[in-house]
């Protein structure tokens, strides 16, 4: 996506446009795959004149108003991605924590089977698996 495309993203949300809020939005679908709030501090430092408590009130705010997802890989710290609506899959090291995002792998069946089991539910909007290994890396 494009500033141009992020700023209406922004506004559609009921979101004022701010540079840093923009900057932060842009930061994380650079990234490509979820990123941490120390991530994005190293990123927009460099680049912007952001703190750390102005990034974590726009991850914040982004997060409420349904433009980012926040993901919990059991780190003790938060990843965030751009909310697409669609189905987000994860393999996490359990070392390392390196993070790869696996895309066209397909578990309707399975959400399937869980909304008919249960008691409480009638249907799902989107969902999140992370899946816990080790990584080639770490073997």
């Amino acid at each position: 996506m494009n500033k141009e495309e992020l700023k209406n993203l922004i506004k559609e949300a009921g979101l004022r446009v701010t540079i840093h809020r923009l900057a932060v939005l842009l930061a994380v679908v650079k990234a490509k795959q979820p990123v941490t709030v120390y991530e994005l501090t190293e990123i927009l430092r460099k680049k912007e004149n952001i703190d750390q408590a102005t990034i974590y009130r726009n991850l914040s705010s982004l997060h409420i108003a349904g433009i980012l997802r926040r993901l919990d890989f059991n780190h003790g710290h938060a990843h965030y991605e751009l909310e697409t609506g669609t189905a987000s899959h994860q393999i996490v090291c359990g070392k390392c924590e390196t993070i790869e995002k696996i895309e066209g792998v397909s578990i309707d069946n399975a959400i399937q089977k869980m909304i008919q089991k249960s008691k409480k539910f009638k249907n799902t909007t989107t969902h999140s698996i992370e899946v816990y290994g080790v990584c080639k890396a770490c073997v």
